[in-house]
């Protein structure tokens, strides 16, 4: 079983699921646009059996209607991951909201408009006591500020986007390295982290070294299709090699089980 933990998709349907862009990226919703069903048959062609739907804030900003409703047509193959305004008047209400909703994740996103990583601290609070796992996305300069997020919420599982857009073509950065001794803390191994390591060498070997020093903490997400170099089944092959050097057991939890442990939902019945 493969569980591809970072995927957007975008709606087909412009006028019922109108594109909403929102961070200056490459326009990705627009030339690679991957539907719920079209995301299912390339799956099916890829070997994967299950994936996390990422909110796309890049298409559609703080509307989650379309990755809900994605996910909501097919239990077990999709769970979703909302993003949502942290600036607004009462951003727990509508994080409650979209939990009731059906949401099984939140992303704490910090590289667009909202550079906090510690507040607001009443949202964190909020999180915590709905138990739902936090996808944390920040660059390298917030991985202190994650640090003590990390340690005053040990009941929530986050999953680390990108392994925070580090640097892993000369190793493992200690900022992120000093993590591991959080055990709620996972890191989402995506092929934008193993193309920075590709910089420097094997990506099997950084993949190994973080393996090793998180104890096997570790998941891997294709980022499709805002990563789209390749056709989906050639970048789902990508993170396949990247897990040659790892011991069995860490292999099993890069592929599937850190997935399974974050969103039981998606084990098969």
């Amino acid at each position: 079983m493969i569980i591809d933990t970072h995927v957007h998709v975008v709606a087909d349907d412009h006028a019922r699921y109108p594109l909403q862009p929102s961070v200056a990226t490459n326009p990705w919703y627009e030339t690679h646009p991957c539907s719920g069903p079209a995301l299912r048959a390339l799956m099916a062609e890829a070997g994967v059996d299950a994936a996390v739907l990422v909110q796309g804030v890049g298409a559609y900003g703080y509307d989650n209607t379309y990755t809900l409703d994605a996910a909501a047509a097919a239990p077990g193959a999709f769970t979703p991951v909302v993003c949502t305004d942290r600036q607004v008047a009462d951003p727990v209400a509508e994080v409650r909201a979209l939990v009731d909703a059906g949401a099984r994740g939140y992303r704490w996103f910090c590289v667009h408009d909202d550079p906090r990583v510690t507040e607001p601290r009443a949202l964190w609070d909020a999180l915590a006591a709905l138990g739902v796992p936090v996808v944390v996305t920040i660059l390298p300069d917030g991985l202190d500020a994650f640090a003590s997020v990390a340690a005053a919420y040990p009941s929530i599982a986050f999953a680390l986007d990108h392994c925070a857009f580090v640097d892993l073509a000369r190793g493992v950065p200690d900022a992120l390295g000093a993590l591991a001794r959080f055990p709620n803390v996972f890191l989402k191994v995506s092929t934008h982290a193993l193309h920075t390591a590709a910089a420097g060498g094997d990506p099997a070997d950084a993949v190994a070294a973080l393996a090793a020093g998180f104890e096997g903490r570790l998941m891997w997400g294709s980022d499709w299709s805002q990563t789209h170099h390749a056709p989906y089944p050639d970048i789902v092959e990508e993170g396949r090699r990247a897990a040659a050097k790892l011991t069995d057991p860490d292999r099993a939890a890069y592929l599937t089980g850190t997935a399974l442990t974050i969103w039981p939902e998606l084990r098969p019945k």
